[in-house]
């Protein structure tokens, strides 16, 4: 239930002040805060009740699989400034797409403009399977290229990649005619490609997920997943080429990029979370431009089926590799449901990223089953991607997610961003002290390069601004393990002024809840990761918050720690993922 203090902030001043105005000025004046924690009957659910000026949610709402998302950045254009989604919306005919400016509410096209995105006749190349479409704005012709993939009703089990074109991003999409194109014709000529590649020979070429790219090079560059590959004993494996034009593959350097169970495509060492997988598909490109002049290429893909789709990563130096599989302690997988022991989300995968604000996204899909899965319904998601370095020196990408709990609205979007990073932080105990204000919480127990503060007695934890800031929420997340999570916040102070306190004065809170029936697993007692205790408040000008756990503690009986024997036994150690604080 939410709970919301009935003792009113500013009522609460006012009567301190008339109690102790003859107060010395050193006397402290405490006051309790109101505040709202967010937390309803029952535990979270797909219903949006949450403050949505300060958070989102990843709650089931749109189902659009394998999405994309374009941002409309040509001023000229009537659509500047929206986000355009495209997914596997209406497989058996062709494409829809949505369009949003805030990444939540989403409107549908054809609802708007009468009619899908793209629509072939009866005597296109292809006529069904309609999956993954992508689409790139060309800034010297100004046309938007659809790519997609499709089979014909006569060959349901083959797959070809071709092109489309419009003026505008919600189409209507036609057919590409460029370079000897048509609707009767694939992207990829058969033989051409066939040529080019000394180990083809009389290979189909069947072929899904196309993701085209700039390269740091300035060049065109298309991503797309081989179905079944002839060269990897018949698993599907990401391939490369550059492109002549959007409509003409430069065949001289068509490239494997990966093989399924391998580091690298030359196979000379295994990879084990690839070892049951049948594929790598779901290709994207992220380029990172370092500030001394080098460039990274993250090649990422989804593995695995459906409840355990996961997302992973490698690491290149060129458009079209060689790339590197990073091993799960490197910081392989970015996405997962940690090899299905997570109760609360399924099948996270086939991913896009997109940038908003000086903040880097990933957009993905999840099961809308979250407990069982196994569904062709699958629905949007975003969450918040990160570089750091592991334990070998490499700058990975770490995402904040998969996420079924309020993460801090975009900040674009809202009013109040993250400012706890901009505070000097220390600890009267712990260790990690730094590991508070990082960005990052923790989610996979095999990264150990993302760490968390942590105690084994009464701690008070300070971030001091140093000057007054105006802030309005405070998020303190959880431990990833279980037996360290804090069942409670057992004091939070802000040291804050304003008109009628001009000397300042301590606001509080006592026994901040966290929301158990939410976060933690129903199956085990694992936690759910990227849970926190909320406090939302009206606006404080604050200057310092300090954070108190205390220990050792009884923990409730619902969530008690149990030894080796089954007895129960007090908390010694507690552990904080990460703070936010959302402010001005």
């Amino acid at each position: 239930m939410k709970k919301m203090k009935t003792v009113c902030l500013l009522l609460s001043i006012v009567l301190i002040v008339s109690t102790f105005g003859s107060c010395k000025k050193e006397e402290a004046v405490l006051i309790p805060l109101s505040y709202d924690n967010e937390i309803r009957e029952g535990g979270i659910k797909d219903d949006g009740q949450y403050n949505h000026k300060l958070f989102y949610r990843n709650d089931t709402e749109l189902n659009c699989p394998d999405p994309h998302v374009l941002y409309i950045s040509d001023p000229e254009s009537e659509e500047y400034g929206y986000y355009y989604l495209y997914g596997t919306t209406s497989s058996s005919i062709g494409y829809e797409t949505y369009r949003s400016k805030d990444l939540h509410n989403w409107e549908r096209m054809i609802n708007v403009t009468g009619h899908m995105a793209f629509l072939p006749d009866k005597d296109h190349v292809v006529n069904t399977n309609f999956y993954a479409p992508e689409v790139i704005y060309d800034e010297e012709s100004r046309k938007y290229y659809m790519f997609y993939s499709g089979s014909p009703k006569s060959k349901t089990n083959i797959y070809y990649i071709c092109v489309a074109v419009s003026d505008q991003p919600y189409g209507p999409f036609v057919p590409c005619t460029e370079n000897g194109l048509d609707k009767t014709k694939t992207l990829f000529d058969v033989e051409k490609a066939n040529a080019a590649v000394a180990e083809a020979d009389g290979w189909t070429w069947s072929a899904i997920d196309p993701s085209p790219f700039i390269g740091a090079d300035g060049q065109k560059y298309l991503l797309f997943c081989m179905v079944s590959d002839p060269g990897d004993n018949y698993k599907d494996t990401i391939w490369g080429v550059r492109m002549n034009s959007w409509s003409s593959p430069d065949y001289s350097t068509l490239v494997r990029l990966t093989r399924v169970g391998y580091k690298t495509p030359d196979k000379s060492e295994k990879l084990d979370y690839e070892s049951q997988s049948p594929r790598n598909e779901g290709p994207r490109m992220y380029i990172r431009k370092h500030d001394d002049g080098t460039v990274t290429y993250y090649l990422t893909m989804s593995i695995n089926g459906l409840n355990d789709y996961t997302v992973t990563q490698a690491i290149g130096d060129s458009p079209l590799g060689p790339f590197r599989k990073l091993t799960e302690d490197e910081g392989g997988i970015i996405l997962a449901n940690d090899n299905l022991s997570w109760d609360h989300i399924k099948g996270p995968g086939h991913h896009a990223f997109i940038e908003i604000g000086g903040e880097l996204f990933i957009v993905y899909h999840q099961q809308g089953d979250r407990q069982l899965g196994g569904s062709w319904n699958r629905y949007v998601a975003i969450d918040r991607v990160y570089f750091v370095k592991n334990l070998k020196g490499q700058e990975v990408m770490y995402i904040n997610g998969p996420t079924w709990s309020i993460q801090p609205q975009i900040e674009a979007f809202s009013e109040y961003k993250n400012i706890a990073g901009q505070a000097k932080i220390s600890a009267t105990a712990g260790e990690n002290i730094e590991a508070l204000t990082d960005k990052l919480f923790t989610l996979y127990k095999s990264i150990d390069y993302v760490k968390e503060y942590e105690t084994d007695k009464t701690a008070t934890i300070s971030l001091d601004f140093g000057d007054y800031r105006e802030i309005t929420a405070l998020m303190i997340y959880n431990s990833l393990y279980y037996e360290k999570a804090f069942p409670y916040i057992d004091r939070v102070e802000f040291d804050f002024k304003n008109d009628a306190l001009p000397e300042g004065a301590t606001a509080y809170i006592d026994m901040l809840d966290f929301d158990w029936t939410s976060y933690k697993n129903s199956n085990s007692d694992e936690m759910r990761p990227g849970g926190s205790a909320v406090a939302v408040f009206a606006p404080l000008q604050v200057k310092t918050i300090r954070i108190t756990l205390r220990l050792p503690l009884d923990r409730p009986e619902e969530i008690e720690i149990l030894d080796d024997e089954g007895y129960v036994v007090q908390q010694t150690i507690a552990a904080i993922s990460e703070i936010v604080v959302l402010g001005k």
